[in-house]
């Protein structure tokens, strides 16, 4: 007992020599977040505008704030421009048409905002690109039963570089499947019970007799949304022995019962980076890994290659080229070692999936 009260009393003697630190934070300003890229496949390219937002703002944390009636014009280094054009909120994209990234040419966009504020982007260079040789992809096992949580595919690429070229290169996966929604089949509470309520994409109306009637074909119906890696998958500095990269982990799909609905094509861009853009995204990487890790070590500042013309704004961000090259496989439902279970009844047009249409990709097969 005379320890535990001896240890109690310097406990007490301590913490009360420890004063209270009183730091000033200084007032939150608004940012400019720019998040574009040309590359040398064919447009549209798009460029988004946001403003940053306070820590604890009252707005959803995956809510953005665009940045509404700016003027982007995007220039390369032999005097062609292409203005694009607001396609949503924050959203500026070129022409189907129009200006198209070449290796060799640097590029890089002006912006000016609706008060008046100007910035512009280091010009970019598009430099030589190597090619994906092979994809690779290996199941792994959730927990549960049917399509269990955590289930999906991680997968895997080989690369090669180019040849007596320093390559600074990003693997990028962009996972396409097709899901099937019912929209038809939303209700709403009346007085006296539920009552269809079909989106008007369905093809469905409801009747006098609060009955579905059928008057067209569905247009939200079937659609193609698309997954993206994320964490960017960026290779050393130079490839290794003979210009070549093997094994790189690009990515992971998750199995569920819409992304396997019918199958899954992945697709891995290689990108060729300028040493700038390369440590910008390896900054990305490592402070995406880091957000796991009870260890990890002070992140680095990302440096943006935007600067303000007529103010002392700092701009977060980056716009970007790069040269790419792709290759796609398709990953059959089959590949999953059980019996996958029907799709979900999602009552809603299958549109409101992130980043999806309800237009046939071209590429689908």
């Amino acid at each position: 007992m005379k320890k535990v009260l001896f240890f109690m009393l310097v406990i007490g003697a301590i913490d009360g020599c420890i004063e209270p630190a009183n730091i000033e934070v200084p007032p939150f300003t608004y940012q400019l977040v720019v998040d574009g890229f040309i590359t040398t496949d064919p447009g549209p390219y798009t460029v988004k505008l946001y403003r940053s937002r306070p820590l604890g703002a009252s707005v959803k944390l995956d809510r953005l704030i665009a940045e509404k009636f700016a003027k982007i014009t995007m220039k390369d280094d032999v005097g062609n421009s292409e203005l694009l054009t607001e396609t949503a909120e924050g959203v500026y994209q070129t022409a189907l048409n129009g200006m198209r990234g070449q290796t060799g040419r640097s590029y890089h966009i002006d912006i000016t905002l609706i008060n008046g504020l100007t910035y512009e982007s280091v010009p970019e260079m598009i430099r030589p690109v190597g090619e994906v040789t092979d994809i690779q992809y290996e199941f792994v096992a959730g927990n549960g039963a049917g399509f269990r949580e955590g289930d999906g595919f991680k997968i895997f690429a080989d690369a090669t570089g180019v040849p007596n070229h320093d390559d600074y290169v990003r693997l990028r996966m962009v996972a396409t499947y097709k899901v099937e929604t019912f929209p038809q089949l939303r209700t709403k509470r009346v007085e006296g019970g539920d009552i269809p309520d079909p989106y008007p994409c369905s093809g469905y109306v409801r009747n006098q007799d609060n009955r579905l009637v059928k008057v067209g074909d569905c247009e939200c119906c079937i659609c193609w949304p698309n997954l993206y890696d994320e964490i960017p998958s960026i290779t050393n500095e130079q490839f290794t022995t003979n210009d070549i990269f093997r094994g790189e982990y690009v990515g992971f799909v998750p199995a569920t019962r819409q992304t396997l609905y019918e199958k899954i094509r992945i697709e891995i861009q290689e990108m060729s980076l300028t040493p700038e853009t390369y440590l910008f995204w390896k900054l990305v990487k490592a402070q995406k890994e880091g957000l796991s890790n009870i260890f990890q070590p002070p992140s680095a500042k990302l440096k943006s290659n935007i600067k303000a013309l007529n103010s002392e704004q700092e701009v977060l961000g980056i716009f970007w080229a790069a040269g790419i090259k792709s290759k796609s496989i398709y990953i059959d439902r089959l590949e999953v070692p059980y019996i996958p279970q029907p799709i979900d009844t999602l009552k809603a047009p299958c549109t409101f999936i992130p980043n999806s249409t309800n237009k046939l990709p071209s590429f689908w097969q």
